[in-house]
């Protein structure tokens, strides 16, 4: 369980600030309600979902009655999103409230949601077939998905309890909840709060981390060549924890008295931007290692057990005459060995006395190059394939991008949400663009929706070629855009009618596999892909919802006496519908 109830003071200040945010989320999408609005803020900050996710994971009846479509309950679930993205899935079910009010902000979440999770949760997990008929049809829709799942995978469960309050539920009441759910084997929780918003808003804005730190004796190497300059030193292991704290008066401290002020401050994420945004997605089998060797009797053997840190900065300096000289550092970053640094953190609240003689191998590297400084970070990460968005979007071809797209009236967004301030539908999001490119000139439809970290990874230089223009991006998603409008129409359409849904519910999970087959059937008909034809192209898309439909026969049919075992959520993560379209779009040309 996570995130303890915050005992911070109201303030008007942090009400504004997400209140801010929530209107904004509330224009962008349309909607007429603040409380809506807040579903987008919050799943955007908690799961960095884009727009299109979000929507198609909100199950609260108010939502989607405002959105005109189902009617019908929604047992306290408000949300829940699927990821699929790892060989576990991880369900991420949530439970919104939001006040518009500044004095109710002091409240507590109320603890009547609490029973109506538990019970949804009770009835998910036995399978009871009755849960179907009393919920609305979207929920309905993701409980046979979190069946289907049940038959072939153990998943994991977060429930989100998120809201603009600054108490989760009231103490009794919260024990209650988090007893109730360690019934369940793979639950977790995790409480999102004023304080929880407040504080990821305003670490956005990074600010520059400098310390000093001493080395261990004369155990030092430095390396220079043009424009980089390397420093290879051995230090104490609570020496670098100390370096990364959210203080700048302890980082500077080298004759710190006491070193239990480890235990008290809190790490200062921005040491570990150009990193943390992928490699602190921990992986707990590595950092309970880490946590376990450095609490171990060897404990004084992990400079020999551990890879090292890897540090970037603007410069450093240190005297070269002496024995353990003290090095000064400006602009740091932790560009390897966030893992490490957060598990030694962990170990050393759990026992500081392990501490005492460990030490551990540190490479710095000063450069201002900041081409080289990226450089750094995914070479020295070359163990982990997946890059972080934000170390691409310095990327030459993302500039590029941006600059063309800015003469054409657009705001691409290398970062994510970085032109906020600019409307919506002048924003283009590298995440989002990269995605119908995968799927429109890369042909990778399912990737496309289930693998989104392979986009600035393993498939980043086969989707950002050298050969992207803006008018590539501009059409990819304007036929998306037009996809995803048509979803919307049907998805209104079929939810009035339970059968109806049953059948074509696939339109929810098709998206990426229609802007596929539009660009298969623009190759096999001969229409350039072109700012020119858009009419052209966005008018195959009911051959191309055709030749989806035909496809699904095509795979019911080859299941043959298992029908029962097909599911549209399942057929449209898989490369199998491409087996079928290319055979169909090459018909559809004689």
């Amino acid at each position: 369980m996570s995130n303890s109830n915050s005992s911070s003071k109201p303030s008007l200040q942090d009400f504004t600030l997400v209140k801010t945010y929530v209107d904004k989320a509330t224009e962008d999408n349309n909607l007429n309600n603040p409380s809506l609005g807040f579903y987008f803020f919050a799943l955007n900050l908690a799961l960095n979902l884009q727009d299109d996710e979000i929507d198609d994971s909100i199950t609260d009846t108010a939502y989607l009655e405002a959105t005109g479509r189902s009617k019908g309950h929604d047992r306290g679930i408000d949300a829940i999103f699927i990821d699929e993205s790892d060989s576990i899935p991880h369900i991420h079910l949530f439970n919104f409230k939001y006040t518009e009010k500044f004095a109710k902000t002091s409240s507590h979440f109320p603890s009547s949601e609490i029973d109506k999770i538990i019970n949804f949760l009770n009835a998910l997990i036995s399978q009871d077939s009755s849960l179907e008929k009393t919920v609305n049809a979207v929920l309905a829709n993701k409980v046979k998905e979190i069946w289907n799942i049940f038959s072939s995978h153990n998943p994991k469960f977060t429930i989100h309890i998120s809201s603009n309050l600054y108490n989760s539920f009231e103490k009794l009441e919260k024990e209650r909840f988090e007893r109730d759910l360690n019934r369940f084997s793979s639950f977790s929780v995790k409480y999102h709060s004023m304080h929880t918003f407040v504080s990821t808003i305003t670490n956005g804005d990074k600010q520059p981390v400098n310390a000093r730190i001493r080395a261990i004796d004369k155990n030092l190497f430095e390396k220079s060549d043009g424009d980089i300059r390397a420093l290879i030193v051995n230090i104490e292991t609570r020496d670098l924890l100390r370096i990364v704290l959210n203080s700048a008066e302890i980082r500077d401290d080298v004759d710190i008295a006491d070193y239990k002020v480890i235990k008290e401050k809190p790490i200062l994420e921005d040491a570990f931007e150009d990193n943390v945004r992928v490699y602190l997605k921990q992986r707990s089998k590595i950092n309970r290692n880490i946590r376990e060797t450095a609490l171990s009797d060897d404990s004084q053997r992990f400079f020999y057990f551990n890879n090292g840190i890897t540090i970037t900065c603007s410069s450093f300096n240190y005297p070269t005459s002496r024995r353990s000289p003290i090095i000064e550092l400006q602009n740091i970053q932790i560009v390897n060995g966030s893992q490490t640094i957060h598990a030694l953190h962990d170990a050393f609240c759990q026992d500081a006395s392990k501490f005492d003689d460990m030490d551990i191998l540190c490479r710095i590297y000063e450069t201002r190059n900041e081409k080289l400084s990226t450089d750094i970070a995914e070479y020295t990460n070359s163990q982990n394939p997946v890059k972080s968005r934000d170390i691409r979007s310095n990327d030459f071809v993302q500039k590029k991008l941006e600059s063309e797209l800015i003469i054409k009236g657009f705001y691409y967004e290398r970062k994510k949400a970085q032109h906020l301030e600019q409307p919506k539908k002048l924003r283009i999001d590298a995440e989002k663009a990269g995605q119908a490119l995968m799927a429109f000139y890369n042909q990778m439809p399912a990737e496309a929706k289930n693998k989104k970290r392979i986009i600035f990874s393993e498939k980043y230089d086969a989707i950002f070629t050298d050969e992207l223009t803006a008018d590539k991006v501009i059409i990819s998603l304007r036929v998306w855009e037009y996809i995803e409008q048509q979803k919307i129409v049907r998805r209104k359409e079929i939810l009035k009618d339970k059968a109806s849904f049953e059948e074509k519910s696939y339109i929810l999970h098709a998206s990426y596999y229609t802007l596929y087959t539009i660009s298969k059937l623009c190759e096999v008909l001969s229409i350039e892909i072109c700012i020119t034809n858009e009419e052209k192209i966005i008018n195959l898309y009911s051959k191309a919802i055709d030749l989806i439909e035909k496809s699904i026969e095509k795979e019911i049919n080859r299941l043959d006496g298992f029908k029962d075992s097909y599911s549209h959520r399942v057929f449209f993560t898989t490369n199998r519908p491409k087996v079928f379209l290319e055979e169909l779009c090459n018909k559809a040309s004689s």
